[in-house]
């Protein structure tokens, strides 16, 4: 059973299957786990080469001939991709390190409570559980079936005692979209900012920032936008900027960087004062080939053929008779293709000797297709899995 692809070969772009040739391991396996490590490309693999050849060539000098470039290069593209400005944009070794930062400029001593889902990724609660102690409370709605949380459940705890809305825009182990545009708007009449991480979004969902009206967005470069570990994304709205000062904080966030002065400090004027210290060049690198791939192809490409490998996939899977547990509704979709089934760790681990790598959350098996898979790797997997489950019997 498989997707009617002359009814939608539009929204399959096969000139995307191209980039196949870009990916060394989609050479040697079946790779459906993006959502948790985008594939390798030799772009970034070059971009990597070029780090260490002008780190042999030029040592520390490196920095101002070459790499604080490279920085600003990614801060660009990254930009680009959300619709932000670049001077809107920092960086962070972690998603958990970008939080840290910009709570930590918050005032909670008015209003404080934070509103999130129980579906969030646990770094997003554990930064707030962590500030109870100082008198900040949670406010956590609870998804009535594991796959989503309705926004109206989001919405009537926000009140006037709330300083933050902060959830994701794909929730992890659903794959489900949430309306965020809905949260924003019901957060911003009643005074409360909105973070939205995005980790599972940017890259394979187009979103524009400015016109979302966000506050604070963060993500990461390891999963859509294949740049490997170590790097975090962080979008801070043009007209907080001047008015957020973090505790949190390093001297690459100092407007006197190279100054080196011990007794004074006076923050960037841009979103760069949300950042710490040193970060990981080798990523930067890696995440500056990711990002100029998602540039090159358009971020509306990538979903619209993603989405159409996705429904595909879920169309075998339901012939399969497995317990689907992402959305049904086709707009609430993402590339994660969630199924119930008995000892998925085993599965994971005999798929992964077959040479298919995915991927499995607590009861869960994890399948996530992006644009450089494609129709006939969706039948492999299936198949694959359904040998496996017979194995069992």
């Amino acid at each position: 059973m498989s997707l009617n692809v002359s009814a939608h070969s539009a929204l399959l772009h096969p000139e995307l299957e191209q980039y196949r040739n870009e990916f060394p391991i989609l050479q040697r396996k079946t790779y459906l786990n993006s959502c948790s490590l985008g594939a390798l490309s030799q772009r970034s693999i070059d971009a990597l080469h070029r780090f260490t050849e002008n780190w042999n060539e030029y040592g520390a000098h490196a920095w101002y001939k070459i790499w604080l470039g490279e920085i600003a290069a990614v801060k660009e593209k990254f930009a680009r991709v959300i619709g932000a400005k670049p001077g809107e944009v920092a960086i962070a070794p972690s998603v958990s390190s970008a939080i840290s930062e910009i709570t930590s400029a918050l005032d909670f001593s008015r209003r404080n409570r934070v509103v999130m889902a129980d579906m969030d990724f646990p770094t997003l609660a554990y930064q707030v559980l962590v500030k109870q102690r100082f008198g900040v409370e949670v406010d956590f709605v609870e998804s009535p079936d594991r796959i989503h949380v309705p926004p109206e459940l989001l919405i009537e705890k926000i009140n006037e005692k709330t300083a933050l809305v902060a959830s994701s825009r794909v929730f992890y182990t659903s794959g489900y979209i949430q309306d965020v545009a809905a949260l924003v708007d019901a957060a911003q009449r009643k005074g409360a900012y909105t973070l939205i991480d995005d980790y599972q979004g940017t890259g394979q969902i187009p979103i524009d920032v400015h016109a979302l009206g966000v506050d604070f967005l963060v993500t990461g470069t390891l999963k859509w936008l294949m740049g490997g570990p170590g790097l975090a994304l962080v979008y801070v709205r043009e007209g907080l900027i001047s008015q957020l000062q973090p505790t949190i904080t390093g001297w690459f966030a100092n407007r006197d960087q190279f100054q080196f002065n011990t007794r004074e400090f006076h923050f960037r004027e841009d979103a760069g004062r949300f950042e710490s210290g040193t970060p990981a060049l080798p990523t930067i690198h890696t995440a500056s080939g990711g990002l100029d791939m998602v540039l090159e192809i358009g971020v509306q490409r990538i979903y619209e053929r993603t989405r159409a490998l996705t429904n595909d996939l879920i169309e075998r899977v339901k012939a399969k008779g497995w317990t689907l547990r992402s959305p049904e509704e086709e707009d609430r979709r993402s590339a994660i293709v969630m199924l119930a089934l008995d000892r998925p760790e085993e599965i994971v681990e005999q798929l992964v000797e077959r040479r298919f790598i995915v991927d499995h959350r607590p009861g869960l098996v994890r399948l996530s297709p992006y644009f450089y898979n494609t129709l006939a790797e969706n039948e492999a997997i299936v198949e694959e899995m359904s040998r496996i489950l017979a194995e069992r019997a």
